[in-house]
């Protein structure tokens, strides 16, 4: 693997733009959010973190907000020059000083990377913001049921007596399932007619397949049932990791014979 290449990728995608305007999103909605939170609840000491912050508060419209936005967030950073590069022909410039699989590698990781980037730090900005205000109590059970997560949910210990680690991990797991819609868009890039719609792709997929499965009480299997930690979906905790594991396999497939069919043609 060509170090160098990921290397420039990597700078590419973070002297980016948009991965700033993505974060400033998620963070100005996570704002949004708290300051509702704490305009109605302020700090009367009977509020906990998991309730304040936005993964967990299932009380406002902002956490929907996020994560229906969620791949746009995830994809907006750098998803989309697979796309620009294809069309102004900087690939094939690239291809010249390496191949196009390591240029694809270097591309995916990149992307992967910015998609993780995009989608974590909002949450844990909100997180460590919320937390100068509300104390890491575990959340009580008569207040906080709407949203309590039970024995055949993910982590219902930690949500139960370690709620921030039960925050850290989901913004673990939104940052690699945000890297996976990044990797779609690099993948579909190839056969849309715009930077946009690189983008639009995976939004669409997300919230078509969310409610499809949703509707079939399958939502476990959706990207949209996994991402929230609401789990307003029953998650088990193998469904992320085999989907995680199939969308990685055709996205690799699909680079693959894709990057030999270009360097033929």
């Amino acid at each position: 693997m060509d170090v160098k290449s990921i290397r420039f990728e990597i700078e590419r995608a973070m002297r980016s733009i948009w991965i700033y305007i993505s974060i400033l999103i998620g963070v100005f909605i996570g704002t949004l959010d708290l300051c509702l939170f704490h305009s109605i609840y302020k700090t009367d000491g009977t509020s906990s973190l998991i309730q304040a912050w936005i993964g967990t508060d299932y009380k406002f419209a902002y956490n929907s907000l996020f994560y229906i936005l969620f791949p746009i967030i995830a994809c907006m950073p750098y998803a989309g020059t697979y796309y620009s590069d294809i069309n102004n022909g900087y690939d094939k410039n690239i291809c010249i000083r390496s191949t196009r699989i390591q240029y694809m590698c270097s591309k995916m990781i990149a992307v992967y990377l910015s998609s993780f980037i995009a989608v974590t730090v909002p949450l844990l900005f909100n997180l460590f913001l919320a937390a100068g205000f509300y104390p890491d109590n575990s959340p009580e059970r008569l207040t906080f049921m709407v949203a309590g997560v039970i024995d055949c949910n993910m982590f219902p210990y930690l949500f139960q007596c370690h709620p921030v680690i039960y925050c850290l991990i989901y913004i673990l797991i939104d940052g690699i399932m945000g890297g996976l819609l990044g990797m779609v868009a690099v993948c579909i890039s190839r056969w849309v007619d715009s930077r946009f719609s690189a983008i639009m792709v995976p939004f669409v997929l997300y919230v078509v397949v969310g409610v499809v499965l949703s509707e079939q009480d399958l939502g476990g299997w959706s990207l949209y049932g996994i991402v929230n930690p609401i789990q307003n979906a029953l998650v088990l905790w193998y469904q992320p990791i085999l989907v995680f594991m199939a969308v990685i396999m055709v996205s690799v497939i699909i680079t693959i014979i894709y990057s030999k069919k270009r360097d033929i043609l």
